[in-house]
């Protein structure tokens, strides 16, 4: 539940070099091989379009929660259901996250990963 929490906050205000836009920003300066761009961009646009799947469930279990919040005969069963489900989305979601940002990994050698990052300390520096 603590990681869920830690994971939404990073993502969703500035998660900063957890963002697979380290990837997206930097492939292009970084590497030299427009095979591995090529992956690297089609890895961040599949966690793009996770994001915006969790982006849009959170906005739809909020609104449920609202409705949930404001029943008076809601049972304490109901609510931990409720939460439950929301817990097992986040984890399924953190788990493929975690699988895409292997799959980039798996495509760079230590110094290109060093030098994406580094891209990223450049920015926030300005």
């Amino acid at each position: 539940m603590i990681i869920a929490t830690i994971t939404a906050i990073m993502l969703f205000f500035g998660g900063g070099m957890f963002s697979f836009d380290v990837f997206k920003d930097s492939a292009d300066k970084v590497l030299k091989d427009k095979e591995r761009i090529k992956q690297i961009k089609v890895i961040t646009k599949e966690a793009d379009k996770e994001l915006k799947l969790l982006s849009k469930s959170i906005n739809n279990e909020s609104k449920k929660l609202v409705t949930l919040n404001a029943n008076y005969v809601l049972t304490r069963e109901e609510l931990d259901n409720f939460i439950a489900q929301q817990d097992q989305y986040r984890e399924q979601f953190q788990k493929r996250l975690i699988e895409l940002r292997f799959q980039a990994k798996a495509l760079l050698n230590r110094e290109e990963w060093e030098a994406m990052y580094a891209q990223v300390d450049k920015k926030t520096a300005k």
